[in-house]
């Protein structure tokens, strides 16, 4: 065995270079591989623990249509064994609230009347303030999705516009509201006491909403629950509900996005790295075959022959693995804490389970390398002592090569009439086709990954050009009436839609809607229901900017389009008939459209208001004016106009700040790892790049050595030898664009379908995706041109008597 481990260790050291960029390859594919793991077991299970640590809500009611009775719905499922029902909370709602002098009008509020703590669902978790049973008067909480994305303190004032009136409230307390804690979330619960919610609110025009949470013992057994309450309502319920998978989605989706895109690269380099073990151990064997026959000749076995390059490799694994481990800790633990920030305590900080995942991973990595390794070295065990002393390979590969060198000429395709360094370029890359292909190989993947990387990055960050695509219209500006005492529609419609510069607009609302899952024309009441929101358009659809993946915007009363996951579950394609219930009747539509949607993973509808007026005539609850202006008319100029004409009576805000508003953490939160992903391919790329040239250059020493004695300068070959290398880049670089641009794209689009997204919507922006391209080629470049740095070294004199 000490043969063995001074074979081992020799082997390590004669090569240090090579070996230490085949660690650093195994270490950053456990890095990607460890921290990818991580990030997707923790999302859900720090999500979860939350979840089940303040008795988290799977289904949230809300009652606000009238159509069935608070108090009757509370009862039932208050009085049903296996569900703990929260009480029925009122709650008033108001659009936007003021910030010192910023105003945030995008946002949806529910201004709630505290019930006395604890609340037996969804209890409310205290991040800044002190803890009290209810807000005191002239106070309000409010949760950690509006304080941390808005830079709100305890102590601050916001300020809310009711009717005519300002009402401005002080911060007590921010608080971890795990229905209303998520990202990308423009809806919120104030959290006010009884006393200035009857005093403020109550008086408010309309009457009060309700809202209630349902927490089961067993989540899979809802739908049984469901089946028996809708019995004894006699309909379906026809109010909105939310359910846990809508509520968690957007704590998810980020993470399932990086873990994917962390995994897929992952997986990919390390088989770049198992593929380079391979080709190193095949040079290996071949450039010290003598040495291996006059080793087995002296009574070494196939076995102990084997083993060096087994022991070799798993050391090398070992001491790789571990920092990667280590780093994807840091890694990891950075990327869970940018997206479950709104869950943080000042108590228990957001921490990761790491132990137990990170040694499998790493195990798991060790193996495999091991195996490849043994997969690799078998060939040892062909050796024959005899062959390999006397021709310093097998027989059959001697009389081959001496084939070859009695009818070489001019096989090359007539290397002799290209320019030397043209000819010495593609020369060393045709005469290793191993080494060359894996340069190909990786080549295409850098270029594939830093262009899907770019591409995908950029498109998030240029959302406001896709929004459509996403589920969300596309006009230039929106705009509503907060305050109908001091503006009227009519006066509205005088004053801002007569506006010359306004191209075309619409007024969109929003109402809840029940679609049967039972067969169409089939349905009973006590069968399994399914809850969306419904847009309502006065206008048009097309208008407004909204597109479909299959067939058209409604415009006649008796048209739906639905969301995806709609279309799934209810087994629906344009044409067929949709049962639903709208303001509590039931009414047959025709599908004219399926789109995509990331705002209630896709469970959504839209329909015009003529479907809804021919229920009910008198329907008017749409507050919000979607506006296109004319060619060449400033959105934020038109903006300023209208606010500065109507002040906090009428809310106007852009397209883009909108998109900006909801969106910008989505961004933050994706940028850093899928940076640290691109920087670490091209990294692996020029490591891989300079560890074959360097192989191949010292296979050549030869060749290079007569070259230098003719007169050829060292830049001279080293410029050749690089040049090869990037012409061999250039055609892996052919192959990675389609798939950096297509291939990749369509994976992350099975990732997304089930949050609604079915279709990413992508921007091709060329100059960055050339960006990308030129990376690849620079780490090519200067991972051949640094290897080749040998020859520069290396006298003539001595490479010629090698």
């Amino acid at each position: 065995m000490y043969p063995i481990w001074l074979l081992c260790l020799s082997n390590l050291k004669r090569k240090k270079v090579q070996t230490v960029f085949i660690g650093l390859i195994i270490m950053l594919a456990s890095l990607l591989f460890s921290t990818a793991i991580v990030v997707m077991n923790n999302t859900g299970s720090i999500y979860s623990d939350f979840h089940n640590r303040v008795n988290g809500s799977h289904e949230l009611l809300r009652l606000e249509e009238g159509l069935h009775d608070p108090a009757v719905v509370h009862e039932w499922w208050e009085k049903q064994s296996g569900v703990t029902a929260s009480e029925m909370m009122r709650y008033r709602y108001i659009a936007g609230y003021s910030h010192g002098d910023k105003a945030y009008p995008n946002t949806d509020l529910f201004m709630m009347d505290t019930p006395a703590g604890p609340m037996a669902v969804d209890q409310l978790v205290f991040v800044q303030g002190s803890q009290s049973p209810v807000p005191q008067a002239g106070t309000i909480w409010i949760p950690t999705s509006l304080a941390y994305a808005n830079k709100i303190n305890v102590g601050d004032t916001l300020s809310f516009q009711k009717d005519a009136e300002t009402l401005q409230l002080r911060v007590s307390a921010v608080v971890v509201d795990i229905p209303y804690s998520s990202p990308f979330t423009s809806t919120s619960r104030i959290w006010m006491n009884t006393q200035d919610y009857t005093q403020y609110l109550s008086v408010m025009e309309g009457k009060d909403r309700h809202m209630m949470g349902l927490r089961f013992d067993n989540y899979s057994q809802s739908a049984s629950y469901w089946a028996a309450f809708e019995k004894k309502l006699g309909t379906p319920y026809l109010e909105s509900v939310s359910r846990f998978e809508s509520l968690s989605s957007f704590y998810m989706i980020t993470n399932k996005m990086i873990g994917f895109i962390m995994i897929f690269l992952a997986v990919f380099m390390i088989i770049v790295a198992l593929y380079t073990v391979g080709f190193t151990i095949s040079d290996a064997i071949l450039s010290n075959y003598k040495t291996i026959g006059v080793l087995k000749s002296m009574g070494f076995t196939s076995g102990r022959t084997v083993g060096i390059y087994v022991i070799q490799y798993a050391l090398l694994a070992v001491v790789a693995v571990v920092p990667g481990i280590v780093l994807s800790y840091f890694f990891s633990r950075t990327v869970v804490e940018m997206s479950l920030s709104y869950l943080r305590t000042p108590d228990s900080g957001i921490g990761i389970e790491f132990g137990a995942s990170a040694v499998i991973v790493g195990l798991l990595i060790v193996a495999t390398v091991i195996a490849a390794a043994y997969f690799f070295s078998n060939k040892a065990r062909s050796i024959q002592p005899v062959q390999a002393i006397r021709f310093g390979m097998s027989e059959k590969d001697s009389a081959k090569m001496t084939r070859r060198m009695k009818t070489s000429g001019g096989r090359l395709f007539g290397f002799d009439r290209l320019p030397i360094p043209v000819s010495i370029g593609l020369r060393g890359v045709m005469k290793n086709i191993r080494g060359s292909l894996l340069m190909a190989l990786i080549s295409a993947s850098t270029t594939a990954v830093l262009i899907f990387g770019f591409v995908f990055i950029f498109s998030i960050v240029s959302m406001n050009t896709t929004i459509a695509s996403w589920g969300y219209d596309s006009s230039d500006v929106s705009l509503r009436i907060d305050n109908n005492m001091q503006v009227s529609n009519k006066e509205f419609e005088q004053k801002v839609l007569a506006d010359p510069r306004i191209k075309n607009h619409s007024r969109l609302g929003e109402i809840n809607g029940v679609l049967p899952v039972g067969s169409a024309g089939n349905s009973k009441p006590g069968e399994d229901s399914l809850s969306v929101i419904m847009s309502v358009v006065e206008g048009k659809y097309d208008d407004i900017g909204v597109v479909n993946l299959e067939g058209r915007n409604p415009a006649g009363p008796n048209e739906i389009a639905v969301g995806v996951n709609v279309a799934r579950t209810l087994n629906k394609s344009i044409g067929d008939s949709l049962d639903v219930y709208i303001q509590g009747e039931k009414t047959t539509l025709t599908l004219t459209g399926i789109y995509q949607a990331i705002a209630n993973m896709s469970y959504s509808a839209r329909v015009p208001v003529e479907a809804v007026r021919s229920i009910q005539p008198d329907f008017d609850a749409m507050d919000a004016y979607f506006i296109n202006l004319q060619p060449g008319t400033s959105p934020d100029s038109f903006v300023h106009e209208v606010e500065g004409k109507f002040g906090s009576a009428v809310w106007a805000a852009t397209h883009e700040s909108l998109v900006k508003q909801v969106f910008s953490q989505a961004v933050a939160v994706l940028v850093l790892p899928m940076t640290i992903m691109g920087l670490l391919f091209v990294i692996v790329t020029l490591v891989i790049v300079y560890s074959i040239c360097r192989i191949n250059i010292r296979k050549e020493q030869k060749t290079y050595g007569i070259y230098k004695s003719i007169g050829m300068t060292s830049r001279g070959i080293r410029s050749a030898v690089t040049s090869g290398t990037l012409a061999l880049s250039a055609v892996g670089a052919l192959a990675g664009i389609p798939l950096g641009l297509y291939g990749l794209p369509v994976l992350l689009n099975y990732i997304l379908s089930d949050y609604g997204i079915v279709k990413m919507p992508l921007i091709l922006n060329w100059g960055g995706i050339g960006t990308a391209v030129l990376l690849s080629f620079l780490a090519v470049g200067f991972g051949s041109w640094g290897a080749s740095k040998v020859v520069r070294a290396t006298s003539p004199r001595i490479l010629t008597v090698e």
